[in-house]
């Protein structure tokens, strides 16, 4: 996926990454459910002959739309970027349409984030930010950001310009 069109000419990137793959595995499941319901089904009509090809029909087209679906939940987290930049963190989410949401990394004036006991086990976590003046953004909350520790740490050396010099020892 191209992202040059999200980018200032100033900025460059330094992370580039996609929401937990968790966004999408209750969609995935319910999709399996369904075509594990259907292919049940339409063994027992072939061996039983129980006559309820209607409901066989039926239950096809449901799983063909359920897998309609997943394709398009799939391919809508696939489309869903986090950006850093050296001045913005940038998510960019949708298919049709397209949504651009945008903060610049010297108004968030807090940040924090935590890890749910699902979020410890599998590797994601919800980060929150505060911002400076009134406005509410839909950036100050993230969730579902993998490696949230690495992810915390690139965010910290884009808001404070690195990691700090060591102290010097007062001998």
């Amino acid at each position: 996926m191209r992202i040059d069109g999200y980018l200032a000419n100033n900025e460059h990137l330094t992370v580039q990454i996609r929401l937990h793959w968790v966004v999408v595995a209750r969609v995935v499941l319910e999709t399996a459910g369904v075509l594990a319901v259907a292919i049940a089904v339409s063994l027992y009509d072939a061996v039983h002959h129980a006559g309820i090809g209607v409901l066989v029909t039926l239950l096809w087209w449901v799983a063909l739309a359920v897998v309609l679906r997943l394709m398009w939940r799939l391919l809508g987290w696939y489309l869903t970027v986090l950006l850093i930049t050296n001045t913005r963190l940038v998510k960019a989410s949708g298919i049709l349409p397209r949504r651009i949401q945008s903060l610049p990394l010297s108004k968030i004036t807090d940040l924090s984030y935590k890890l749910d006991p699902n979020g410890r086990l599998l590797g994601y976590g919800t980060f929150e930010m505060e911002t400076e003046g009134d406005h509410v953004s839909a950036l100050e909350k993230l969730e579902h950001v993998p490696r949230p520790d690495r992810f915390y740490l690139r965010l910290c050396d884009g808001i404070f310009g690195g990691a700090p010099e060591p102290a010097l020892d007062d001998d």
